[in-house]
């Protein structure tokens, strides 16, 4: 059965599994699939952007443990070397509700508040364009946890503040013409 939602191209170099997810190496990076290949996101936070001609083809993948409890995924490039990021830091979207929902909302995020991690979860009714900010208390971007075209549906998206001082942040959805806005507190 064809399992790519999600895939931007079906030519799979690689794959990788990492517990109960899937990783899968293309000519366009690497994507994860959290639901044994049903629905893939592209994860390509750390890999080069386009270079003129050159995208970050993945041709290999492997995991190696590190100190701690955590491991790493490497990933072999044709052309642009071997790149490594933690397992930990893949926290792209995840579709959590295969339902259509009837309509843009954005929850508080949980637990609030937080040390150092939270999940954030929305929902949009169509196809939309989505980017979810976390911003500090002057309002100064802090990092952009989503930038993409998503599908109809509701769907989770973790954060990880470690480094960051404790204080007040907002997170704000925008998706279409929705945009809203809410506080968490990150204590350390």
């Amino acid at each position: 059965n064809p399992m790519n939602t999600g895939l931007t191209i079906a030519s799979i170099y690689c794959l990788k599994s990492v517990g109960s997810n899937l990783i899968a190496g293309t000519v366009f990076g690497m994507y994860l699939s959290t639901n044994s290949g049903t629905n893939w996101t592209q994860i390509n936070t750390g890999l080069p952007g386009t270079l003129g001609l050159i995208y970050p083809s993945v041709m290999s993948l492997a995991t190696v443990p590190i100190g701690g409890g955590g491991t790493n995924i490497f990933a072999g490039t044709f052309f642009l070397g071997v790149w490594r990021r933690p397992i930990s830091e893949i926290t792209e979207v995840r579709l959590s509700n295969p339902t259509i929902p009837d309509a843009f909302s954005l929850s508080q995020n949980y637990p609030n508040p937080f040390n150092p991690t939270t999940t954030i979860s929305f929902s949009i009714p169509s196809r939309s364009f989505v980017s979810l900010k976390v911003f500090d208390a002057l309002g100064r971007e802090v990092t952009v946890l989503l930038s993409e075209e998503l599908s109809p549906g509701t769907y989770s998206q973790q954060w990880n503040a470690e480094g960051l001082s404790s204080g007040v942040y907002f997170y704000r959805l925008q998706a279409g013409s929705f945009a809203e806005t809410k506080r968490l507190l990150l204590i350390r």
